[in-house]
């Protein structure tokens, strides 16, 4: 009677805590503390368990014919269950809040969360079977040389795999955005799990492997994004007037938006002119130039080369070469 008695109490303490650390969880949810609500939402969740687990172990005692060996097996096996739901919990809220983007895809989301699970999991179901006195060695190192040889056999795809998995993920770009890298540049079409596509401007579609874009420095315009601006870079002679080079480019451009005769160029936000660092070669000037939407990107940029070569080049202002 005086187990069952501590078994009770137990679960009332086990309760007790659920209850009051899901108060101070909503409380933290309501002041926007999402990490440490997600955290202390857990930690009630494991006080519940725990209490019932504990429970569960006082009365193992008054088992008849539950040998002592027994009872430790069951008590290894138990507490390793309530410890993988609570860690497979924790990490799950922890991934929530590190990949809850707009932009994130809910497969790529939910696949993670299984992996993770599983993982937890079968470490979980390694620790009880090594309790029961199962010999696991031998599978746990077949396994071990089998995911060796095909880790090895499958580098690239698996590098692919878990680089396509981490731009779905983050949502760096999506379905839609226009992105430059390397010497490429166009509309992304489609992220699958080993590769991206690229639909370019000659509406060739460019198959790139995800491991490529995740190392590589990628320019961004998102899809929604309006306006956006695009980068021309003119290399002006050292001897260039460039005040009054500049007041040309400016003059040049504004003519051009205003009589509406150009594809996706648009008057504001208005155009912005800098200078790079000077060399032999010449003085490279900067002109940020404003898009309407990145599906215009191609043929406002050709409309806003045409415009400066040929206001530099009407005012007589020496050009070495324009370049992106």
């Amino acid at each position: 009677m005086p187990r069952l008695v501590s078994a009770l109490l137990t679960v009332v303490a086990g309760a007790a805590g659920w209850q009051l650390f899901g108060f101070i969880g909503r409380q933290l949810e309501r002041r926007s503390y999402r990490l440490a609500a997600a955290i202390v939402r857990v930690l009630a969740r494991a006080l519940l368990l725990y209490g019932v687990a504990a429970a569960v172990l006082l009365l193992l005692p008054q088992i008849e014919g539950l040998s002592p060996a027994w009872q430790d097996k069951i008590t290894i096996a138990l507490l390793t269950i309530v410890t993988a739901i609570v860690v497979a919990r924790l990490v799950r809220q922890l991934l929530s809040i590190g990949i809850k983007s707009e932009r994130a895809e809910p497969l790529a989301a939910s696949l993670m969360q299984g992996m993770v699970y599983a993982t937890v999991y079968l470490i979980a179901a390694v620790v009880i079977l090594a309790a029961f006195g199962v010999n696991i060695s031998a599978m746990v190192a077949a396994i071990g040389a089998s995911g060796l040889v095909i880790g090895l056999a499958l580098q690239d795809t698996l590098a692919n795999f878990f680089a396509g998995l981490y731009i779905l993920l983050t949502g760096k770009f999506a379905v839609g955005d226009y992105v430059q890298f390397d010497t490429f540049e166009g509309t992304v079409e489609d992220i699958t799990w080993r590769t991206t596509l690229i639909r370019r401007a000659t509406n060739a579609v460019l198959v790139v492997p995800n491991h490529r874009l995740s190392t590589s420095v990628v320019t961004v315009f998102r899809a929604a994004q309006s306006p956006v601006m695009i980068r021309l870079e003119i290399l002006l002679e050292p001897e260039a007037d460039l005040v009054r080079a500049e007041e040309c480019v400016r003059a040049g451009l504004e003519a051009v938006i205003a009589r509406g005769d150009s594809r996706g160029l648009c008057a504001e936000p208005p155009v912005t002119v800098r200078y790079g660092d000077t060399s032999r070669e010449g003085v490279p000037m900067i002109v940020w130039v404003p898009v309407e939407s990145v599906q215009q990107m191609f043929d406002a940029r050709a409309a806003a080369m045409r415009a400066c070569i040929a206001a530099l080049t009407a005012a007589g202002i020496p050009l070495v070469v324009l370049r992106r």
